[in-house]
């Protein structure tokens, strides 16, 4: 039964009774406990509950579908039903660019889809995480072991050390050693990008106490190997790294120095749209390396996987969009100076491969260079919105119009707000929240000449106000009406 049917008949009724015991949680471990064994039909009004009863925090929550994620979803692959750890810091960007009781909608509807994917979970494999282990190395011997534990793919020596590292290290320190595991490889179309980033930035917001099984988990998911599509060529999603390794050495310090330039941006993206994977990184390579800034080559990938998007609208081909901001939240969060040269070479291997490796299903035939901002004088912001609400999910090309008549240099704050306003109200997909907080924080790391042909591109997944409300969006204010 689909996720959406099953809530519509669940909630009906409005009240908040009959559930399972109230009484608040006391550690993070008891709030663990309880959304693993609650079951599903009582899970959500539980947690309405507690926030109603000003027993639990968005921090606490956060942190808890994390930990409880990656303990019963297999990893295997890291996609599929394993979205729903996937998009947990989409939910709470999303959250906390919100005010009142709208900005619980995504936490609440990622509590239903984590207990649907528990579900999937259990019926295919029955998989859970192991316990610890309790004979664990010293902290300086961890570091050394987990590199090794991972290139021989050997849980039980990676298990030993991230528990020592997470009981013992620091955040940074346990995020530069996961790093090189997180980008070497686009397993399953480069979700162990999307999986530690959105996890390191989760700690960053939640705190770093009681995370072991938070990066137990993680280092779990970051070992799994191979495609996960039968029908694809095997070994493409390695094929880049080594090369890019290679590439990566001769970049010179200055890449990080000056500002971007609108002609480089241009024709790098030009190549990456049109050229063969490693052209396109030579490409890119050769720009740096000519004294080009590193903001310009950014700036081509983001737009290289925004014209992808709009030009095929497909779930695999959204993930150039998420991918690549994955990839740029990794690389503004590293100090190694050898992956700050390798991770925007990855980057653009991601795109121009997704788009040589996906070839099925129709391409519209838009550039994104044609969609560059076109103000107009008389528009104003309120009426823009209107139009914009009702053309977003039923008529992609007036949806651009529109977008292209926006005067985002005075008013992008505005746009931006409206924009997660819809995603919260109407999101009923993993994607769609993933998808939508990538393209809204994307926007404010381009350069502002691109903004607009960027937002344009990606408009033709994202929501707007005619699009039906979730379950968790209609029932928002008798949930928590006159709590906030």
């Amino acid at each position: 039964m689909k996720r959406r049917t099953l809530l519509s008949g669940l909630l009906a009724s409005p009240c908040l009774v009959g559930l399972a015991s109230a009484a608040s949680v006391t550690t993070a471990q008891d709030l663990h406990n309880t959304l693993v064994t609650l079951p599903r039909n009582q899970l959500q009004l539980w947690v309405v509950e507690q926030i109603r009863q000003a027993r639990l925090s968005k921090p606490q929550l956060i942190k808890a579908l994390l930990s409880a994620g990656v303990s019963h979803i297999e990893p295997r692959p890291v996609g599929f039903k394993y979205h729903a750890v996937l998009m947990v810091d989409a939910a709470r960007r999303l959250a906390l660019n919100a005010d009142g009781i709208a900005s619980w909608i995504p936490l609440l509807w990622n509590v239903d889809y984590f207990k649907h994917s528990q579900a999937r979970s259990r019926n295919i494999s029955g998989w859970v995480l192991e316990e610890s282990r309790n004979e664990l190395p010293d902290l300086s011997p961890a570091i050394e072991s987990f590199a090794e534990g991972m290139q021989l793919k050997s849980w039980q020596q990676v298990d030993s050390a991230i528990t020592r590292l997470a009981r013992s290290g620091s955040l940074n320190g346990v995020f530069e050693q996961m790093l090189p595991w997180a980008i070497r490889d686009f397993h399953s179309i480069g979700h162990k990008v999307i999986l530690l980033s959105g996890v390191f930035r989760c700690l960053e917001y939640c705190g770093w106490r009681d995370s072991e099984t938070i990066l137990r988990g993680t280092a779990f998911a970051l070992l799994a190997d191979g495609n996960v599509a039968a029908d694809r060529r095997d070994g493409w999603w390695t094929e880049d790294y080594q090369p890019n390794l290679v590439l990566s050495e001769a970049l010179p310090e200055r890449m990080f120095q000056g500002e971007a330039s609108a002609a480089v941006t241009a024709e790098l993206l030009t190549i990456i749209c049109s050229g063969d994977v490693r052209q396109a990184t030579e490409a890119g390579a050769m720009q740096l390396r000519q004294g080009a800034a590193i903001e310009s080559v950014w700036d081509a990938v983001f737009l290289a996987a925004a014209d992808a998007v709009m030009n095929r609208p497909t779930i695999p081909m959204l993930h150039c969009v998420t991918v690549s901001h994955g990839f740029y939240s990794l690389w503004q969060r590293t100090g190694n100076p050898e992956l700050r040269r390798l991770i925007p070479l990855q980057a653009i291997s991601y795109v121009a491969r997704m788009k040589d490796e996906r070839r099925e299903g129709s391409w519209n035939g838009l550039d994104i260079l044609n969609y560059r901002e076109r103000n107009s004088a008389d528009a104003a912001p309120d009426d823009l919105h209107q139009q914009l609400g009702s053309e977003l999910g039923y008529d992609p090309q007036q949806a651009r119009s529109v977008l292209q008549q926006y005067p985002l240099d005075q008013h992008w704050w505005l746009l931006k707000r409206q924009l997660n306003s819809w995603l919260l109200y109407k999101a009923n997909k993993a994607h769609d929240f993933k998808f939508g907080a990538a393209v809204l924080e994307t926007m404010e790391w381009l350069s502002p000449t691109w903004r607009t042909a960027y937002l344009v591109a990606c408009s033709r997944l994202l929501m707007g106000s005619n699009m039906p409300d979730s379950v968790e969006g209609q029932k928002i204010e008798e949930w928590l009406g006159g709590v906030f």
